[in-house]
């Protein structure tokens, strides 16, 4: 097999959309995304200079792989994934060796839910196991706690055009010490506001009485009856008071009341207090996304 690699920083329409056939295919064999969706978002809307993207296609033209590599902020993180129909054929070898060559020092590689083929590749590129997001999930069938908004605190719908500013200023600095969530402005939140799923009355801002705002938990519906606590984050000035939990149930309430039956989070592996407080919650575990260090 003849393999062809090109590296492009805008993708034309029609590469776009090979892509997303291929990723859809991947997610549809593996019940896993093989990216993540913050990757998928820059896929659908490029305009940033560091995002580069790697297509794999044979002889024919037909595409076989595709890679992501983003390289803001000095971590440059990689994600890619082969056309089920096309495995074992060395393509994902091939992909990862051009991402290798292209960054000559430290470089970032996701294995969405633990892929085998991901795993092995990793092994055998002598990449090192850093970081574990565990995916969590609960049935919303049952009884959602109760949990009491802290004194003087409102709840609100999040506005458009009106609040970004105060969440993208919350947001980074409740995830100061996250190495995707921190990086965060308006743009990502236009970006989010634009697509289809998004809704303001699921994007639940809490807010002291002089208005400002002190958490907020953003919920996001999935196809077939799954919604998701897509962000939640308390101001590190309001941590402690039992916002972050009021915010969670309130959210799974609204999901359920969305048709949702069930409820997902991420959460890191190492963040024992949130493990904690969702185990006691309801959440169980349901799968792991591996990020691998070449150091």
């Amino acid at each position: 097999m003849t393999l062809a690699l090109s590296w492009i920083a805008a993708p034309l329409d029609e590469q776009v959309t090979a892509v997303a056939e291929l990723l859809a295919a991947a997610a549809d064999t593996d019940g896993v995304a093989p990216i993540s969706e913050a990757a998928a978002l820059r896929l659908h809307h490029p305009g940033t200079t560091v995002v580069q993207h790697l297509l794999a296609r044979e002889s024919t033209g037909r595409l076989l792989g595709y890679a992501e590599l983003d390289e803001r902020l000095q971590r440059r993180t990689a994600e890619f994934a082969v056309h089920p129909a096309h495995r074992r054929r060395g393509v994902g070898g091939a992909l990862l060796a051009a991402l290798l060559d292209r960054v000559p020092g430290p470089l970032w590689l996701w294995a969405h839910g633990e892929h085998p083929a991901a795993l092995r590749l990793a092994r055998q590129a002598g990449l090192t196991r850093q970081r574990e997001l565990f995916q969590l999930r609960r049935a919303l069938a049952g009884p959602i706690p109760q949990r009491a908004l802290p004194e003087r605190v409102a709840l609100r719908a999040f506005v458009p055009g009106a609040d970004e500013a105060a969440v993208v200023q919350v947001n980074n600095r409740a995830f100061s010490w996250h190495p995707e969530q921190r990086r965060w402005d308006t743009g990502e939140l236009a970006v989010r506001e634009a697509q289809p799923w998004f809704d303001p009355k699921g994007f639940l801002l809490a807010v002291d009485p002089a208005g400002e705002l002190l958490g907020f938990h953003w919920t996001k519906m999935h196809p077939g009856g799954l919604g998701e606590v897509y962000v939640l984050a308390v101001d590190p000035d309001a941590q402690g008071s039992g916002l972050g939990v009021a915010l969670t149930v309130l959210g799974l309430a609204h999901l359920r009341e969305q048709g949702a039956s069930q409820a997902m989070l991420y959460v890191e592996s190492d963040n024992t207090a949130a493990l904690h407080t969702y185990q006691k919650l309801g959440f169980a575990y349901h799968h792991t996304d591996a990020e691998f260090l070449r150091p």
